[in-house]
C-alpha cells in the first residue's frame, strides 16, 4: 500500500513529539513542552494537525508510538491514547518502537560500530541498551534496563559513539580511548522523523514489538505495592 498516512507520538521524555507523514516523508513535525499535562492536550493537538492538513483521523494508516523506557505516565498516556485512537479503525495500525530504538536510529549509518544512547532515568540511574550497526542496522546487544552509570558503562564495546540526556552522568566513568565516541550537545531528544522511520522499518520486516510500556525497571508501584 503506497501513500500510507502515518502518526508518530513520543510522550516518553520531556517534550511531547507529534509527527505527520505520507510514508516517511514528513508533513510536520511539533515539539511540545506545555504547563499543562501531555493526557489534556494530546487529543486536541493531534486533531489541529490532522485538520491543518485536511485530513481526519478516518484517514490515518499507521500509528507509531514509543513504548520507553522513560517516563512512565507519559509512556502510558500516549499508548493509551494511540490504541484509543485506532480502536474504532480496522483499517489502522499500530507500531510500538523502543524510545532507545529511535535515538539510536539517527547513527545507523556507521556501519562496525557500537551504539550507545543513554536516557537520565532520574533516581541516580540511566536506561540504555548496546547497539551493533550492521548494514544499516541498529541490533541490540544488549536488553534494555536501568542501571548506575558506573555499572551501566561496562557494557561498552569498541568502536562506539555515546551519546544522550543521561551521558553526563556516565562521563566521569567512561574510559578516555580514541574509539570512544562522545557526543555531548545533540541527540538527546526524540526525532519525529527518525520515530516514524523506525516504525515503518519495523511494520516492513513484520517486526513490530508487542504494544506494552518497556520501563526498563520496577515502577513506584511495583517496589512499594508489589501490584503490576
Amino acid at each position: 500500500m503506497e501513500n500510507r498516512l502515518v502518526l508518530g507520538i513520543d510522550n516518553s521524555l520531556d517534550e511531547l513529539v507529534i509527527a505527520l507523514s505520507i510514508e516517511e516523508k514528513i508533513i510536520e513535525e511539533r515539539h511540545i513542552k506545555a504547563k499543562r499535562n501531555a493526557s489534556e492536550i494530546m487529543a486536541s493537538m493531534v486533531t489541529e494537525m490532522l485538520r491543518f492538513h485536511d485530513y481526519s483521523p478516518e484517514n490515518l494508516n499507521i500509528i507509531v508510538v514509543t513504548l520507553g523506557p522513560g517516563t512512565f505516565t507519559g509512556i502510558r498516556v500516549a499508548l493509551a491514547f494511540c490504541k484509543g485512537l485506532a480502536s474504532g479503525m480496522s483499517n489502522v495500525a499500530v507500531v510500538g518502537v523502543s524510545t532507545l530504538d529511535v535515538l539510536g536510529a539517527f547513527f545507523s549509518s556507521f556501519e562496525g560500530y557500537y551504539i550507545f544512547p543513554v536516557i537520565d532515568a532520574k533516581k541516580g540511574e540511566v536506561f540504555f541498551s548496546l547497539y551493533y550497526v550492521k548494514d544499516n542496522e541498529l541490533f541490540r546487544e544488549t536488553d534494555i534496563a536501568s542501571k548506575k552509570p558506573q555499572d551501566a558503562v561496562q557494557h561498552i564495546k569498541t568502536p562506539c559513539i555515546c551519546f544522550g540526556s543521561g551521558l553526563a552522568m556516565c562521563e566521569p566513568h567512561i574510559p578516555r580511548n580514541k574509539d570512544i565516541i562522545l557526543v555531548k550537545d545533540s541527540y538527546k531528544k526524540i526525532s519525529g522523523e527518525m520515530l516514524i522511520k523506525t516504525g515503518l522499518r519495523l511494520l516492513t520486516k513484520n517486526k513490530k514489538d508487542p504494544l506494552i510500556p518497556v520501563y526498563g525497571r520496577k515502577s513506584e508501584a511495583e517496589i512499594k505495592l508489589n501490584v503490576f
